[in-house]
């Protein structure tokens, strides 16, 4: 969860700079992990168990969509309409 919080902070502070509602834009967050991390975690057993991935290489794949997923998420849903509008 801390992770999640300093990403969101660095990301609406700097990458984005924007002055959207921080409480608005913290449950949009929200909403992205309460989809992403069960189906997460459904994708982790399915490459371990049903592709027969090293544990090692599901957690990375994972990862990876993660990264991108959520960074598109923020840049488009979360801040999109507020990108530079912090002074």
């Amino acid at each position: 969860m801390l992770s999640v919080l300093w990403n969101f902070t660095l990301n609406r502070r700097y990458t984005f700079k924007s002055a959207a509602n921080v409480p608005v834009a913290m449950l949009k967050v929200a909403a992205y992990y309460a989809v992403f991390t069960p189906l997460s975690t459904g994708l982790e057993h399915w490459y371990t168990a049903g592709l027969g991935w090293n544990e090692y290489l599901a957690t990375g794949a994972n990862m990876l969509l993660n990264f991108v997923t959520e960074f598109l998420y923020q840049r488009f849903f979360v801040f999109g309409k507020t990108i530079d509008s912090r002074k």
